[in-house]
């Protein structure tokens, strides 16, 4: 599943590609997938309005609209979606499921298609801000304002494991079963820990290797390991620094201990129970 770095590699590359465009027509949708919009809204109220800014909080993608009235495009990958940017067409392909012309005064035509295989991704057309679900989530786990003695009081009192309470986005926006598998092994804390026991040292690790390990995958353009593609098709890099994610079975490069898999909130989990304690 696409997580923050993978979105983030993917806002980047829309706001210096989109940024300014206009959608002209949209030639595919697939209502399964919409929020908050109905097939109809997305084919009439898009057309004509430009893409003014490409935001992200968390694993979503919020592109500001001009027009009249304030519209937003909010968009979530899901499990394998994708967002590719390329030259003109109208050619809808096996697992298009939006399909949208852009063009701008002085700009080549282009095409913004969303691909998704499995069709848990979703889109959101709104007035007045972004999709409602936003309001839900926790600060942006690389660029919210929080601290250690944020995740102190959300983990107080809190028996759930750490790793169940870094995969709630009501905590942080951002963090997937890849990444906090990485963060966890740097902070050298269990997964299978529950979040109240941290101590005030540990939680300051954690704090500190949520955005390093974030910002490692944001400077790798995210990680690759099934599905995820940029803008223009190519895969992240992040997937060949994996250093405890997918390894069980394997000696930690740390202890030498053998990785193990557990399951954790319903993810597969791995780590090294010779460092992680």
């Amino acid at each position: 599943m696409p997580e923050l770095p993978e979105v983030e590699t993917i806002r980047r590359q829309l706001a210096e590609t989109v940024t300014g465009l206009r959608f002209a027509h949209v030639y595919a949708t697939e209502p399964s997938m919409l929020r908050d919009c109905t097939d109809q809204a997305v084919r009439t109220r898009l057309p004509g309005r430009f893409i003014e800014e490409v935001d992200r909080l968390g694993k979503f993608l919020i592109l500001r609209l001009s027009g009249d009235g304030e519209y937003f495009l909010t968009l979530h990958l899901g499990m394998t979606g994708q967002i590719l940017v390329g030259g003109p067409t109208s050619e809808v392909g096996p697992h298009t499921r939006f399909l949208f012309a852009l063009g701008g005064l002085g700009s080549e035509p282009a095409a913004m298609e969303f691909r998704d295989i499995r069709k848990f991704g979703r889109l959101h057309l709104t007035s007045g801000g972004p999709a409602p679900r936003i309001r839900l989530l926790g600060p942006d786990a690389v660029d919210g304002e929080w601290d250690a003695s944020y995740l102190t009081a959300r983990m107080r009192g809190r028996k759930t494991t750490i790793k169940a309470l870094l995969l709630d986005q009501r905590n942080l926006a951002g963090v997937g079963n890849i990444y906090a598998d990485e963060i966890l092994w740097w902070a050298e804390i269990a997964p299978i820990r529950p979040a109240q026991s941290l101590r005030a040292a540990e939680t300051e690790r954690l704090a500190d290797e949520i955005r390093a390990r974030l910002e490692e995958g944001i400077r790798l353009r995210g990680c690759s390991i099934s599905d995820f593609v940029d803008t223009v098709g190519r895969p992240g890099g992040f997937q060949d620094h994996l250093v405890a994610y997918g390894r069980q079975g394997q000696e930690c490069r740390r202890c030498g201990a053998i990785f193990v898999r557990v399951v954790v909130a319903g993810r597969g989990t791995t780590y090294c129970p010779g460092c992680q304690k």
